[in-house]
């Protein structure tokens, strides 16, 4: 299986991606991208994105001496590393502790969703806060568009995002694609649901694709016959190879097999959890194995429509309780556990994250609305989470104050795990690229952190 998925991933790097041609697609690939170099250590990352701010004290920083309004409904638990607790409704996270490492000082002062999502997801801080910032070319990249610039997979695909990108309202939230560097290096979208059973990737379907494939053919022709002059240009003369290679590609029925979740164990794809979020999971765990560097996987989708994801202003208990922790707890221990037990997590870091954490007191206003039942938006101290490669487990790396409200220590900002993420995966977070200005930037202007991922 790992050699289909390989073959189907070099298939459907040359899919049409947000609008992208098939031309511009092989020529970012085999033209303009830069050749990957030896391969470093960590491989791969996974992105698991959980959209609207998960509470920080009623996850993995509780206080249980605090003051009710501050520790909340919630009691702590013991996990398999001595002194570390999480809360209680985590039994199987707990019982693999040992994976993975809690970030408890993450600070920044963004306190809407697409500001602080943009912040999250590409390190860089937004030049305004506001409730709608729309995505556009302006934009600095999301971490997978930055290694499609410097390390593409040769061949294959870099980067994807599934099951769905998140928006607030109609508004796409930013750095989820390649912003200023163009899309030919946006990650590759798989839309819907992979727990549906008619769940397949758009393009790769019988018919579809056979006929698809055919007008490409015919339409490359055409282009290619009345733009001869093109052969001028010594850089565009093998693109007729490099066209013929994708479609030839992806005619193959090889493609039809590889995204199919049905051909993974029943018994496997029930302990991810038969939800969006635990089949995207597993989704992320094929396409690692086939070599893509980077797999983003986004809880959400439209705030609050239909359902609030982690934004958590009222009901917390309830909805903690009886909705979200326990998919979570389920899907992201099978993930790690099955990277662990395949080798993979050696191999692949594991990032989980919100855009920031939720207020230290219940019904505490910050200007979202107050509920004593609820938390509203906190970015000045939150949590993360850390696996795989050389981050290790059982740690804990910072550490809040008494009320869960501000770095007591070790204080780490969005851009720093961006650019500490970058270095693990073998990129200079400090190379020089041009901005949509033509302006020299450095890709990520955060610090690297050694203590992070324990390089």
């Amino acid at each position: 299986m790992g050699a289909e998925l390989s073959c189907l991933l070099s298939r459907r790097g040359w899919l049409r991606l947000g609008g992208v041609s098939l031309a511009e697609l092989a020529l970012s690939q085999h033209v303009h991208g830069e050749r990957a170099g030896p391969a470093p250590a960590t491989r791969s990352c996974v992105l698991f994105v959980l959209q609207g701010g998960p509470s920080q004290l009623d996850i993995w920083d509780l206080k249980p001496s605090a003051p009710a309004e501050v520790r909340g409904p919630f009691r702590p638990a013991s996990t398999s590393v001595a002194g570390l607790q999480l809360v209680e409704y985590l039994p199987r996270l707990a019982r693999v502790a040992h994976l993975f490492t809690i970030v408890r000082s993450m600070t920044h002062k963004t306190v809407f969703h697409h500001a602080a999502g943009y912040y999250a997801l590409s390190g860089q801080p937004p030049l305004r806060d506001g409730t709608v910032l729309s995505a556009g070319e302006t934009d600095h990249p999301h971490p997978g568009a930055i290694l499609a610039l410097k390390q593409p997979a040769a061949p294959g695909l870099t980067a994807v995002s599934l099951p769905n990108l998140i928006e607030e309202g109609f508004h796409p939230i930013p750095a989820q694609g390649a912003g200023f560097l163009g899309a030919r290096y946006a990650p590759f979208a798989v839309n819907g649901d992979p727990n549906e059973p008619t769940f397949a990737v758009e393009g790769l379907k019988g018919d579809h694709l056979r006929k698809d494939i055919g007008e490409r053919r015919r339409l490359l022709q055409s282009v290619n016959r009345a733009r001869d002059w093109l052969e001028a240009e010594p850089n565009v003369r093998h693109m007729g190879a490099v066209q013929q290679r994708a479609l030839d590609l992806l005619s193959s029925g090889a493609a039809h097999q590889a995204f199919d979740l049905g051909s993974e164990p029943a018994r496997l794809r029930d302990r991810y959890g038969r939800h969006k979020a635990g089949q995207s999971l597993l989704l992320a765990r094929r396409l690692v194995e086939a070599g893509v560097r980077m797999v983003t996987v986004y809880w959400g989708g439209r705030l609050n429509k239909p359902l609030p994801y982690w934004d958590t202003h009222e009901a917390l208990a309830g909805r903690l309780k009886d909705e979200l922790l326990p998919p979570f707890d389920q899907c992201f221990s099978a993930f790690l556990e099955d990277l662990d037990a395949r080798g993979l997590l050696k191999t692949t870091l594991v990032v989980c994250l919100g855009e920031f954490g939720r207020t230290p007191k219940m019904g505490q206003f910050t200007g979202n609305g107050a509920d004593p039942t609820g938390r509203d938006h906190w970015p000045h101290c939150y949590s993360l989470v850390v696996a795989g490669g050389p981050a290790g487990g059982g740690r804990v790396i910072g550490r809040s104050d008494h009320r869960g409200a501000y770095p007591a220590d070790d204080p780490i900002a969005p851009e720093d795990v961006m650019a500490t993420l970058l270095s693990g995966l073998g990129v200079n977070p400090r190379d020089p690229v041009r901005d949509s200005f033509g302006r020299s930037v450095p890709l990520c202007a955060g610090r690297v952190m050694p203590s992070l991922f324990g390089t």
